[in-house]
């Protein structure tokens, strides 16, 4: 194969390419927002849309009902959604592993590390 006719993915296609299939909503996305680069090239992984103080203050006064609702799950309930997050994010580990190294720059190991330990019994 001539590797002069292989192009490199960008950082931001590669970073999109991940996401999309994790079910990453487009509206995520915007042209104009708060820029999230690469310390690894310096190139734009992608620009996230900002949230309006509105917005934030909505879903601030949504909080206190919703853990109302969630402390009425009997905790063998919660724990069953906690493991089944759990294997969600592990079956998902590469990707996720890659994201946190496009994102900080981290070697591939660390970032499989992150995610590894999101998932750990001790975070659940």
């Amino acid at each position: 194969m001539d590797t002069a006719l292989v192009q490199p993915k960008s950082v931001c296609d590669e970073a999109l390419g991940i996401l999309s299939p994790l079910g990453a909503p487009q509206n995520a996305f915007a042209r104009e927002g708060v820029m999230a680069l690469s310390p690894i090239t310096g190139e734009l992984i992608a620009q996230v849309r900002t949230t309006s103080s509105e917005e934030v203050s909505a879903v601030i006064g949504r909080a206190p009902e919703a853990f109302k609702t969630w402390r009425t799950v009997p905790a063998p309930r919660r724990g069953e959604f906690v493991r089944v997050l759990a294997e969600e994010l592990r079956a998902a580990k590469d990707d996720l592993g890659r994201l946190v190294t496009l994102e900080t720059g981290k070697i591939v190991s660390e970032g499989l590390g992150e995610v590894q330990e999101s998932t750990s019994p001790a975070c659940a």
